[in-house]
């Protein structure tokens, strides 16, 4: 299987901005193969949007990749691509993220949250429980289970669990650069299964989508399309002081800057992605300190064909399948041969002698 290499980019690259910094820093490319893609989302045009990794709790093996259709529904896919279930046809997704250990009905269970619909009492935030022997997913109620933006669309969608007291949060973003974060709890019992309650709001100026939380570092990072990435704390009493990660023109990162994920490693080490569509890349950063801009992702075609303009993205440490012993990431494919879809990389072939490749964070 193919392996990421290193190399920079021809110089002329760097002069027309597309794979260059503005400061005329070198860029350094990972060029990686996908070992897996999975069957295409039924809707035509453009309608996969972002993917999800659940960890089976007992046979990591039997994780899933969720990924959204935002025409049709949710989608769960086996890591050898194959669609296992499709739940909520008609909901029109967007982003989804996981929350796993979430008390429900006198139970533990993990939760699937997504942004979903478009106007109306169709909008909102809307949530599946994730059986943890079959990985079956159940919608919990009928439509939104909480709206967000007083009724409006979100569009970006993250979980975070706080180290502080461990209580759990969704942050939503919407097209007018808008953040909601909503603390989570058990129902009392007059509101649904369970309650969602509007604990902090801010803006970032412009149209923002990718969001992703470090729960062990209690940052959120939030992608501001034409602008860049900035960071924010992630607990109801940060307000809204921030500072830049990354801005578009640095190291090749190109607008729309869409989808962000995280990459854990012990002792704060790991990575920031984030996809630089205009580019059809994927940048990566330290996840601590100044976040230093570390390389670029830039897939290759190998048994699938070629990855572009991705959304959405996740990647886990963890060990999964025997195709993906150390790691996985998921890219949506923007353009892809048929209808789109997602594209399994190994991360040891992402990230070759260059990145940490390190197995034990786990991501419950």
């Amino acid at each position: 299987m193919p392996t990421a290499r290193a190399r920079l980019l021809p110089k002329a690259l760097v002069l027309l901005g597309l794979a260059g910094a503005a400061n005329g820093d070198d860029v350094v490319t990972l060029t990686p193969a996908a070992r897996v893609q999975t069957e295409p989302v039924p809707a035509e045009g453009d309608a996969a949007d972002d993917p999800a990794i659940w960890i089976h709790p007992d046979d990591p093996a039997r994780s899933l990749v969720l990924g959204t259709d935002k025409k049709g529904g949710l989608h769960a896919y086996t890591l050898d691509g194959r669609t296992r279930q499709v739940v909520s046809v008609g909901c029109r997704p967007n982003n989804v993220d996981v929350l796993y250990g979430f008390p429900l009905a006198g139970r533990t269970v993990d939760l699937a949250l997504a942004s979903v619909g478009k106007g109306g009492d169709s909008s909102g935030v809307k949530a599946w429980t994730i059986d943890s022997a079959d990985g079956a997913l159940a919608e919990i109620g009928d439509g939104p289970t909480f709206r967000t933006f007083d009724g409006g669309d979100p569009y970006g969608i993250c979980t975070y669990r706080s180290p502080r007291d461990g209580a759990n949060y969704v942050f939503v973003t919407d097209r007018d650069g808008a953040v909601e974060q909503y603390k989570l709890a058990p129902s009392s019992g007059h509101s649904g299964p369970l309650e969602a309650t509007r604990v902090r709001a801010f803006r970032v100026g412009s149209q923002a989508e990718g969001i992703v939380a470090d729960r062990e570092r209690a940052r959120v990072y939030i992608a501001e399309e034409d602008v860049g990435i900035w960071e924010y704390g992630a607990e109801p009493t940060d307000g809204d002081g921030r500072r830049a990660v990354a801005r578009v023109g640095e190291h090749g990162l190109t607008a729309d800057v869409e989808g962000l994920a995280l990459y854990r490693a012990p002792g704060g080490a790991g990575y920031i992605l984030a996809s630089s569509q205009g580019s059809s890349t994927v940048n990566v950063y330290e996840r601590s300190g100044d976040h230093a801009y570390v390389a670029t992702i830039d897939p290759t075609a190998g048994t699938t064909d070629d990855v572009a303009h991705t959304d959405g993205l996740d990647v886990v440490n963890e060990r999964t399948s025997p195709h993906f012993p150390r790691g996985l990431l998921v890219l949506q494919d923007g353009e892809n041969e048929g209808r789109q879809n997602f594209k399994l990389f190994a991360w040891d072939d992402v990230a070759g002698p260059r990145l940490i490749v390190d197995t034990t964070p786990s991501a419950r």
